[in-house]
């Protein structure tokens, strides 16, 4: 991974990078923050980067129209234009760039390899992936918070056949970066739960009725969305089309919960988007990402949307709801 490779010369102290940014905030720098997602730059959930992370970054002394500049860059569910856009925010010579997803942080790296990024989040293992050394300690530019979205997948479906232990055919909708390794631990989830699995994976909104016409002539009960921002984006769409079909849907965010979604499984939304502000700031502040950890969620909430549970028809078992930490009339 390359590093910036220049030195400053302070008072006759030689001085890295990440040192340098406390020296430019006496000064009155003007911070520039990226925001590179697979999705859409801006969106009105409450765990969004500008309705949470930048408030963070005010109460931390980083204020839009003061010292900060936010540039949000989306690709609105067209993954191919991810690199454009890395190399957009590259031309605006941002500071941090905040991405969402393990592409969003390549395509920043390839086209800014010089800037921090913070992982704002990655469902793939960052290690394993090259982003970094180790969760402990990264050793480069990419910090930030990762999930293992792969066995969330898996666990959103225990729960889905949990609510509906009648069913025995499921169905997983996909995004087209779908990897071999999350569709045979959803195919091994399913063997050892006793029931079917079909996919579908969509390119695009274009292809969502489609998908849901073929679960429905499967016999499908029950949907799994796939973990994605894209999804998160078109819940209210997803979930409209399975309920119209009388398909039970669980999705990644309680968001999508209240967007229509009958469940929701996923980290806390709202915390992880504070944290990733605390990461931009200590990086602001001097902090070198390569010693900032890559930290794992350790609160994960359970939603349940019994508007749609009623619409559906269904009655959830009682052990089931004891777990539920949310729940929207």
């Amino acid at each position: 991974m390359e590093r910036r490779a220049f030195f400053t010369l302070l008072g006759g102290v030689v001085a890295s990078p990440f040192v340098c940014p406390l020296v430019a905030r006496a000064q009155g720098k003007t911070w520039r923050l990226g925001f590179l997602t697979p999705g859409a730059a801006e969106t009105n959930n409450p765990g969004s980067v500008r309705q949470t992370t930048l408030k963070v970054l005010a109460d931390r002394g980083f204020s839009e129209g003061r010292n900060l500049i936010y540039l949000p860059a989306g690709a609105d569910g067209n993954l191919s234009r991810l690199p454009g856009l890395a190399k957009m925010l590259a031309e605006q010579r941002v500071d941090v760039i905040i991405a969402v997803g393990a592409l969003a942080a390549r395509a920043a790296m390839r086209a800014s390899p010089g800037t921090p990024v913070v992982l704002s989040f990655s469902g793939d293992d960052p290690v394993q992936g090259g982003l970094a050394a180790s969760l402990a300690r990264p050793g480069g530019l990419v910090t930030g918070i990762f999930f293992r979205g792969i066995e969330t997948d898996a666990k959103r479906l225990e729960i889905l056949r949990e609510a509906v232990p009648a069913a025995r055919v499921f169905g997983f909708l996909a995004t087209p970066t779908l990897e071999p390794e999350r569709s045979e631990l959803l195919a091994g989830t399913a063997a050892k739960l006793d029931i079917s699995l079909a996919t579908r994976v969509v390119q695009s909104p274009a292809d969502y009725v489609a998908a849901f016409d073929a679960f429905h002539a499967e016999g499908v009960s029950g949907v799994l969305v796939m973990g994605s921002i894209i999804f998160a984006a078109d819940a209210p769409i997803v979930s409209q089309l399975a309920t119209e079909r009388g398909m039970a849907t669980i999705c990644e965010w309680d968001h999508m919960a209240r967007a229509g979604c009958m469940l929701g499984f996923g980290p806390d939304l709202v915390g992880l988007r504070r944290l990733t502000g605390d990461y931009v700031a200590k990086i602001f502040n001097g902090a070198n990402p390569a010693d900032l950890p890559i930290q794992l969620p350790d609160r994960f909430n359970l939603t349940v949307n019994l508007r749609v549970v009623g619409q559906l028809k269904l009655q959830l078992p009682t052990v089931f709801l004891g777990r539920v930490d949310e729940v929207i009339e």
